[in-house]
């Protein structure tokens, strides 16, 4: 073993350009991120910073995301 299949994982999302589906549960965004790196054979820690213009972001996705520790970041959209 390498050592990179347990090394800290940074995941950087862009939400303007890849939103959360309309329905779908923000609380669910962090497990299933850390399920598709699981699958591929990582288990280092996550973390996860989602970026995009929280004017434009519902509130209940933006307390979804921060509840499971995903932080989120405001950038101004263009």
């Amino acid at each position: 073993m390498s050592g990179t299949e347990t090394a800290k994982i940074e995941v950087w999302w862009d939400m303007n350009d890849c939103t959360i589906p309309e329905g779908y549960d923000a609380r669910r965004v962090r497990s299933g991120i850390e399920r598709a790196f699981e699958k591929l054979g990582y288990s280092g820690r996550v973390s996860i910073t989602a970026y995009g213009d929280q004017k434009k972001t519902p509130c209940h996705v933006l307390r979804g995301l921060s509840s499971t520790g995903v932080a989120v970041a405001h950038t101004n959209s263009g």
